[in-house]
Parts: structure tokens; sequence; C-alpha cells
């Protein structure tokens, strides 16, 4: 079965002098003299892809006759090239006339070359994550655009095999790193394409150079150190070719063309008439292709049926309240679940079978189900007929329904979480890609039935007939994949993590979203003003500083202000980013000021501009939305707006935590957060005896971690000492080595070293977690949580040394930020069935990380204290005690 998610850029014009040349002794002719070996060859390897490799998508990208950007800069640029053969020449036209009669699609632009466009197309894909984009060409150029969904498919001959290139083959190749491929090539040059390159040197020089100093730039900036006289003066020599070459070489991945990866797919191939087309060419070898390949699966017969009757509502009712299992999908006016209405509901309990009530579609008649009915009978299904419900993101389709009054209640399987934890690593869960790797099978898209244009506006609008189909296909694929994800959850052991913690919580982020926050509009406002005001302020003692007014905002003005006129040391080539301007505050008081302004802009332009906008005009609070299935931890996130960052570590970021406050004058709001909960977690895991006691005898346990590394008394500890010790111990927990140390604490890298080596002396339980996590993570290939989540952890095995230690990094932490994550879901699931049963007024209206806001009324607030403290500190029984603070105010700054 093919893979769904192929896409074959060709490059064209490689392709057809490939095919030219290849039976240039023997060519191909037809009865009018026209020479058709090029045509013969080109369609032979599209249909050898096609059949070999079994893409879904295949474009086809062409140079055209225009002079490129290249040529602007560089006149001489191909200057050597031989004007095409006659006999090749006359063949373009006849091709792709073939081309367009078989709906293959044709890129090409003026001003740009095949490469651009397909580094355009490809740089595209990537960012979907859902395909696997092979370029077919044999021009080494291209293989900078390599990287884990971009391949290089280099076509075979007589005399080599086909050879596809990935992130590692480049440097087995040519022994450097493909981030670093551009460099190469520029200083090697390209005599074909007439770019000079650096005269004199070649592969193998050109391979150590780059292998040590990594960039042209870099190159330059070191020139003193090369210590071989000649290359020296012939890199001096030719500096500017250099430098012209790497622009020469670089692909422009940002073409302004117009594209999309669906109008490529196979199934639009018509190959009767390129057997056509051939024919009139006297080219009879395709004349059975047809017979010999498969272009389309077969579509299996689907038995989808519309209830629009009281005689087919009573017959259904009947088939389902037999039923266990029950797949559901909703139809809806709007993503937004929070404004959404009912266009229709679809159910599927058996494979290829499936059933729609519709509410709103254009041929509705009066006498047709009314919605006033249809909702009892929704209601009726859906909390009394005892069924176990599954669906793909069905908090989505349980947030509706609740504002109908409608509890989806019972959760059983969502097949989007379920796929989140089956292949974390995957980072897409949608629908059609799971119908995909599941199924093999290409599910109606909305484009399909909606369109492109304005034919329908709504839902609502598209005829019966198709949104029938296309709701009942949702449901129908939900459910056949959840029978194959059923037993993969078994057969991994994620069934605990997955049926306890997971599927249990969808209710909770449901309530958690339908509850939402009251945020005063007033307070924002005002804050808003303030801080502009503030930002005025900050802007002019930079002009002061900088004596003159330039954009701010902009990288290359302020990099100019900076280097240029201000002579500051250049940390990183032309970087103005946050850390290089920390490493600038001890140069230069205008640092300060701009670390300052993009603090202000932040606040201003992320939250303080932005908030008013989210608040639901009919409940007056905002309503995020929780994302379940997005951090490889388990962790939420928060979209619409991200309540994750709002920001706390400065007086300006935390104020506007005083917006987040009460909609009723006799409620309250109540925080608790965990207390450094991953270092306590991370010594449950290092069974770390200095810091499990430290913790059981609520000792201070940075101030305890200073007196340990710096060999002081508890008596003797400072500030200072206590501040770098909280850093470390938080810094050991996310897998942080000497750099990332010495940057924070602005120390030598030796002494970073020095420090984490006395608090792995201190501490030899973390040390041991810390090797043990790693050997692990390299022999079984993930880490895991508490419950069994899993990361996916093949790159500690990496021959790129910067992906090695970020994968560390990452495996380090992960088993103790995912249990932090199982933790706090947990309580959240306790805390709400402990709230039900005793029927609280109290609303759950937000989680950040370790912290859990309530609003409720003030006669509340000693039990929910009670039951919330309980449920939290007892989630998971860990070897350490675990700590809940908590606080309350009429506003979250207050409670916090």
């Amino acid at each position: 079965m093919r893979n769904n998610n192929k896409l074959f850029l060709i490059d064209g014009m490689a392709l057809i002098y490939r095919a030219y040349y290849a039976m240039i002794r023997n060519p191909l002719t037809s009865s009018k003299g026209l020479n058709t070996s090029a045509i013969y060859g080109f369609i032979n390897s599209l249909m050898k892809i096609i059949k070999d490799e079994k893409p879904q998508f295949m474009g086809v990208v062409l140079d055209t006759k225009a002079k490129t950007f290249r040529h602007v800069e560089y006149s001489e640029y191909k200057a050597n090239r031989k004007p095409m053969p006659d006999d090749l020449s006359e063949q373009i036209e006849p091709l792709l006339n073939i081309l367009n009669a078989m709906n293959i699609k044709i890129y090409k632009k003026d001003g740009f070359e095949a490469d651009d466009i397909i580094g355009t197309i490809a740089r595209e894909a990537t960012k979907s994550k859902i395909y696997e984009t092979y370029m077919y060409s044999g021009d080494k150029d291209l293989m900078q655009l390599i990287n884990s969904k971009t391949f290089l498919y280099s076509p075979g001959n007589a005399f080599k095999p086909t050879k596809i290139y990935g992130n590692s083959d480049v440097k087995d190749k040519y022994g450097i790193e493909k981030e670093y491929f551009i460099d190469y090539l520029a200083l090697l040059g390209d005599t074909s394409d007439n770019i000079p390159g650096v005269k004199g040197v070649g592969a193998k020089t050109s391979s150590k150079l780059i292998s040590k100093y990594n960039t042209i730039e870099k190159i330059y900036n070191s020139i003193n150190n090369i210590e071989n006289p000649r290359l020296k003066k012939l890199l001096e020599e030719n500096k500017e070719s250099a430098i012209l070459s790497k622009n020469l070489v670089t692909i422009d991945c940002d073409v302004n063309i117009d594209f999309t990866i669906s109008e490529m797919t196979i199934e639009n191939i018509n190959m009767s008439n390129m057997v056509v087309e051939l024919n009139k060419l006297d080219i009879h070898a395709f004349d059975s292709f047809n017979d010999k390949i498969q272009l389309s699966t077969q579509k299996v017969k689907k038995s989808y049926k519309v209830i629009n009757s009281e005689s087919d509502l009573d017959l259904f009712f009947n088939e389902i309240k037999a039923k266990d299992v029950v797949s559901i999908d909703l139809e809806t006016t709007s993503v937004d679940a929070n404004i959404a209405e009912i266009v229709g509901v679809s159910f599927s309990f058996n494979k290829d079978e499936a059933f729609y009530l519709p509410f709103i579609y254009p041929e509705k008649k009066p006498h047709c189900l009314q919605e006033e009915f249809l909702l009892k009978k929704l209601k009726l299904i859906i909390e009394s007929f005892n069924l176990k419900f599954i669906g793909q993101n069905i908090k989505y389709d349980a947030l509706v329904l609740k504002k109908y009054n409608i509890n989806l209640d019972n959760i059983y399987f969502d097949t989007m979480i379920a796929e989140s934890i089956i292949a974390p690593e995957q980072n897409i869960y949608n629908l059609d890609y799971l119908s995909d790797k599941y199924l093999h099978y290409s599910m109606i898209s909305i484009d399909e039935l909606i369109g492109d244009n304005t034919e329908f506006e709504l839902m609502g609008d598209v005829p019966l007939e198709k949104i029938s189909y296309y709701a009942c296909e949702d449901a129908d694929i939900a459910f056949q994949i959840f029978l194959l994800q059923k037993p993969l959850i078994e057969e991994n052991n994620l069934s605990k993590l997955f049926y306890d913690i997971e599927i249990p919580f969808i209710n909770v982020l449901v309530e958690l979203e339908y509850n939402g926050v009251y945020v005063d509009e007033n307070i924002i406002k005002n804050l808003s003003v303030k801080l502009k005001a503030k930002l005025e302020d900050v802007s002019n003692e930079i002009y002061k500083l900088a004596d003159k007014k330039f954009n701010i905002n902009s990288p290359k003005q302020l990099a100019v202000v900076l280097f240029d006129e201000l002579n500051l040391k250049m940390f990183k080539k032309r970087s103005t980013s946050v850390e290089v301007l920390k490493k600038l505050l001890d140069f230069h008081p205008i640092a300060e000021y701009i670390l300052e302004y993009r603090h202000l802009s932040k606040l201003i332009n992320t939250y303080l501009d932005k908030l008013p906008n989210y608040i639901n005009e009919k409940t007056g609070r905002i309503h995020t939305s929780f994302n379940q299935a997005i951090t490889s931890t388990g962790r939420l996130s928060s979209t619409k707006p991200n309540f994750q960052n709002i920001p706390i570590k400065t007086d300006m970021g935390k104020s506007i935590r005083k917006a987040f406050s009460v909609q009723n004058s006799n409620h309250i709001i109540l925080s608790f957060d965990y207390s450094q909960i991953e270092l306590r977690i991370l010594a449950h895991y290092s069974k770390e005896d200095k810091l499990i006691k430290a913790f059981e005898n609520k000792l201070d346990v940075h101030k305890r971690t200073a007196a340990l590394i710096y060999g002081l008394s508890d008596y003797e500890v400072g500030y200072n000492h206590r501040r770098i010790a909280k850093m470390i111990n938080y810094s050991i927990a996310y897998g942080a080595g000497p750099f990332r140390i010495s940057e924070e604490l602005k120390i030598p890298i030796k002494e970073a070293k020095v420090i984490i080596e006395n608090y792995f002396e201190r501490y030899p339980g973390i040390k041991r977690y810390i090797d043990e996590t790693i050997e692990i993570g390299k022999k079984q290939g993930y880490v895991e949580t508490f419950f069994g989540r899993k990361r996916n952890t093949a790159n500690l095995n990496s021959s790129n040394k910067n992906i090695r230690e970020a994968e560390k990094r990452a495996s380090i932490n992960m088993p103790i930020q995912g249990t932090a994550s199982e933790l706090i879901k947990i309580a959240m699931i306790r805390i709400r069935e402990k709230m039900g049963k005793n029927k609280c007024k109290a609303k759950m209206i937000l989680q950040v990380h370790d912290e859990l806001l309530f609003e409720l009324p003030k006669e509340e607030k000693d039990y929910i204290e009670k039951i919330v403290i309980d449920s939290m500190v007892n989630a998971i029984k860990f070897t350490v005690p675990i700590v809940v603070d908590s606080n309350f105010g009429n506003n979250w700054y207050e409670a916090h």
C-alpha cells in the first residue's frame, strides 16, 4: 500500500537533459522525424517513480528563459552554458502538452530557477509536518534543502544505483554537516554555472575548511589562524568571490508562487490522456501502463444514512440502544466551540456504516425534524442510553453540547489523544492523517466540501447530501481508527495513562473552558495606557543614547546603532537577540533600555491590546482553548489566548494578573500552587538521600544546597550563594550543562564546571539518575514518566553533537516534567469529582503550569481549600512529601 504522504518534486530541465543524453546514440523518432527521446525518457521516469515509489503527490518544476536575480547580481552567471540542442528544444512544447493533458502540475516563474521553486514548495511541505518531500534531481546544490522531511532523490543509471540522500548522507559524502553545505559549495565554486568560488581551493581543502570553521564568514574572521601561506593568500585574494558565490548558490525558499500540495495529487493524473498524446508521437510503450499500476485506491462502499423523519429516528434509537461503543462527531457553524451552533451530528458503531442527524441545511422544510425536538432526542441518546462515546478531539464536541445543556460525560476514547501518546514524535494527529496512516484511505477534504470560494459561507449552507457524507465519514473513520488504536494502547502499556488520566481529564478541560475566566477590561485598558506612556519614555532614552531616532523594532537598524555607531562588541554576527543584549549590559546602558523596551512591547502587543478581543460577548469571560496533545511531556498548552505565558518575572508583567478577577462581588479567587514540585520529583527519581531529608525536614532546600556545594554552614549562606544554588537545582532538573549555567550566572565556564562537580559530589544520587536515564534512553530508545508516557530518544545516538546534547537535556527533564503533568491532572480529576458530588458553586477556571485557580463564593473557601489541597498532595505517592501553597484575593495578582 502506498505511503500517502510522499511528495515528489521533479527537477524538470535536469530530467529532460538526462533523458535526452541517455539515448543520444540511439534516439527515438516519430514518423514525422521529431526526436522523442527526451519525451519518452521523461515519461518513463515519471511512471517508474509512480510504480516503484508510490507517491501520493507529484509536481514538475521548470526553469524559464528569463534572467534570474542571480544574473542581476553577477552578469557572468551561467555564461559558459551551451545552448540547448535544437532536437531537444523542439521536444519541450510537446512534452509540456502531454504533462498538461495528464493533469500533472507544472511550476515555473520568471526571475527564479527551478531550485528556488523546489525549495519554496519543500519548505512549506516541511512546515506541515505531514509530507516527505523527495527532490528528484542529480543536482548536488539541492542538498542544502535536505532535512528530516526532505530528501534528495538522485536517480541511478547502468553504472550506479539510485541514491536517496538524507541529513547524515551529506556528511558521509562530503565530510561536513548539512547546515554548512552552502558554504562548502561557495568555496568550491561551480564551473558549469560559472560560479567563481575560491580559485585554487578544491573539494578536499573546502571540506577541511568548512569542517573546522563551518561558514565563509568564520573562515575570514579567523584568516590569521590559517597556517598554510598559499591557502591563506588564495582566500584573501578571492574573498569577494567567496561571498558572491555564497549568495549565488543559496537557494531562495521564499518565491511568491501559487501552489497547493493537494493539487499535485497523483489521483488527478489522467493516464488515458497520456496514452493518447504519446500515441500521436508514435510512442506506444505505455499503452498498457494503466493496467499495470493502480493510481487510486478502490473506494469501499459505505452505508451512510440520513435520519430525517420520526420513523427513521425510531429505527435508529432501537439500533443504537443495543450498542456499547459509539463514535460521535458534530458539524458546526464555527471552529470556536464557544460560539458554534450545531449543524448536524453523526454516529457510527460499525465499520463503513454511519448515521447523520441534520439540524441545519438549505433544503430544510417546516415538516422536517426541528431543532428543539432533535435536541431532546440527542440529550436522551447521550445521557440516558449508557453508551461509551469515542471521537476525534471529542473535547470540542462535548464543549459545544454543554452549551445546549447536554453532558457528554461518558467519554471512552479519543483517537487524537490516543495517537499523541502512541506516537508522540509525530506532532500531527488530525483525522485525515490518521486515516492515511491506519486505513490508507483519503477522506473528503473541507476544500472538496465547501471549496475555496464563497459558495457556502457556513457548514449549514452545504446541501444535505454533501454534508451528510462528509459528517458520516468523520464518525466512521474515527470508529475504524479506534479499533486499530485500542490494542496498541494495551500493547505499549499505556492503558493506565490513557484510560485513568487522559480520558477522564477531557471532561475536566470541558468544564475549565466552559467556565472561562473573568477579565476586567477597564483594568486592561488603564494598564495599557500606563505602559504605553512608559514605552515612550524608554524609547526617548534609547534615542538619546543613540544620538538619533530610528526604528527600535528593526534588528537591522538596531545593529547599525549598536555595532557600527556605538562600536559595541559583536558576540554573534550582527545579532540583537536577548542573549546578546544581556551580554551588552556590562558595556553600555542602551542595552538595559532596549531590553525594557522589548519587555514593555511584548506586554502591550501580546496581552494588553489582545486580551479584550477574546472576551466572550455573552459571558463577559475569556474561554481559552486547552491543548492536551501538543507537548511531548503531556503538559497543557493553551491558545486563543495563551495563558501559559502570562508574565510572572517582573512587576509590570505580574500587574496584568490584577485584571483576572471575580465577576461577582461576593466571590473570591483562590490559588493553589505546587511548591518546588519538579525538585521533589527529581528527589523521588534520584533517591538522593540528602535532598529527600531536606524536604522531609521542611528545610530551605536551596539554602541547604548552597551550604553543601560551598562547604558552608546554613548560617553562613548568603543571598548570592542561595541564588546560585536555586538556579543550579532547577537547571540540573532541566539537563543544563556548564555553558548554560555560565551564561545564566555570568561566570566563566570553568567556574560553572566546578560548581556542577561540587553539586554532583554532594548529590551523587542525582548524578546517578542522570547517567542512568541517558543510558536507558540509548538502550531502549525512549524514556518515560511515572505512568508510562514515552519520549523517543533516538537522537541520543546522533552523530551531530548539538542534536545529541539537546536530546540529553530533554531526556533528563521529560520524566520529571511529564510526571508533574500527570500529578496535577490526577488532582484536577479528583477535585472535579468531589466538587460535583458536593454540588459546589466553586468553579475551576484556570490551570497554568503547577498552579490551579478557582472562583468561588466566600463561604465555600474553607471546604474548597481542604479538598483541593488534599487532592493535589495525594494524587501520586512519592518518597518525598508534596507541599501545596494557597492564597486568595479579589484577583489573581492578590491570590498568587
